[in-house]
């Protein structure tokens, strides 16, 4: 596809977005739109709003620029959560997902792999109010509501992927995930799995962030809380000298908290044996401008619309030597409530 750009009718295409632990929210309106098909070819970018896919081979980096900013402080909206109850068994094509990847572990092909699946809903609300009951709801979320032409996309994420300044950079490792009760947990807690998982991730992000900068702190790993989840977090600082920052981005991206290790073959055999097509989930979205602030988050707790009573909801689960698939069904089942429990899918037409 290449660097292509395009003029726009600005009222096609916007970003809502509001930081964790913040209440503005911000309106972003390009006046251009650029498509990208590698994270390199950031370097030709100035500054704008990112959003990337799992896979550049499979779909577009795209990119608002030339962007009109608006900023607001929104009214309160009251409590926007509301349990939601359906059918939740296992299908047949998570189950045959994760005999193929588990077999994969095994077989000692990967020490870690991510294996992700969908739920289709029907939805009476627009897509506004999701992101507001959001908003209200997720205080210590990335929430965001993305619109180019007829592609929506919505999400409350947890998961920072790079965030800093010209200098200054930071970013987290996020893996393991438990039900979040009253208070959260000493390390303690954390079963073996869990704990396995997270200095996988952390390992590989301190393995790829080495050669760009020799000083490299870390704080971690500790329980943080994510909607009605648990996860284990890893701080990690450090300095760059350069303008690197797009060699930075695809060395880290994704991760092994969205897809596993080794890197390359694992996104092989994701593309090739997971029945869905993850697109934008497990992505990263957000403001890039290497020469100011950046921040980009992984696109998590995430959700697009097919049509405009339906949508597609995105969810995914480390799976290890250990892993069990009805534990593993229930942690996806766990983190596509963050979306589910919102009360504009309660919302009767």
């Amino acid at each position: 596809m290449g660097n292509k750009e395009n003029e726009l009718n600005p009222h096609k295409r916007f970003v809502m977005y509001r930081y964790p632990k913040q209440s503005a929210i911000h309106i972003l309106t390009p006046q251009k739109i650029q498509y990208l098909t590698s994270i390199e070819e950031l370097s030709k970018i100035e500054k704008g709003f990112v959003f990337a896919p799992f896979n550049t081979e499979n779909e577009p980096i795209i990119i608002f620029t030339d962007c009109k900013h608006n900023e607001y402080e929104p009214s309160k909206y009251g409590n926007a959560i509301s349990i939601s109850e359906r059918n939740n068994q296992i299908t047949d094509s998570y189950a045959t997902d994760f005999k193929a990847f588990k077999s994969a572990i095994q077989n000692k092909k990967f020490s870690k792999i991510v294996l992700a699946r969908t739920l289709e809903v029907e939805v009476n609300s627009a897509p506004i109010n999701f992101f507001t009951d959001a908003c209200e709801t997720y205080p210590n979320s990335y929430i965001y509501l993305f619109v180019n032409d007829k592609d929506i996309w919505f999400g409350a994420t947890p998961e920072i992927l790079i965030e800093g300044d010209a200098e200054k950079m930071h970013t987290i490792s996020l893996a393991g995930t438990m039900l979040r009760g009253y208070d959260l947990p000493d390390i303690s807690a954390w079963d073996n799995k869990n704990m396995k998982e997270q200095k996988i991730v952390t390992d590989y992000i301190l393995s790829q962030i080495q050669p760009f900068s020799t000083d490299i702190t870390t704080t971690g790993p500790y329980s943080v809380p994510a909607a009605h989840l648990i996860h284990l977090r890893t701080d990690i600082s450090f300095k760059i000298t350069k303008n690197i920052l797009p060699q930075i981005i695809a060395a880290l991206h994704p991760t092994p908290a969205v897809c596993g290790l080794p890197k390359n073959e694992s996104i092989d055999f994701i593309t090739k044996n997971e029945h869905i097509k993850r697109e934008y989930y497990a992505g990263f979205l957000g403001w890039y401008s290497p020469s100011e602030q950046t921040q980009l988050f992984v696109n998590l707790r995430c959700m697009k619309w097919i049509d405009t009573k339906k949508v597609r909801l995105f969810s995914g689960g480390g799976i290890l030597a250990e892993s069990e698939l009805e534990s593993e069904w229930a942690e996806t089942e766990n983190k596509m409530r963050t979306l589910l429990n919102l009360s504009s899918f309660q919302a009767k037409s």
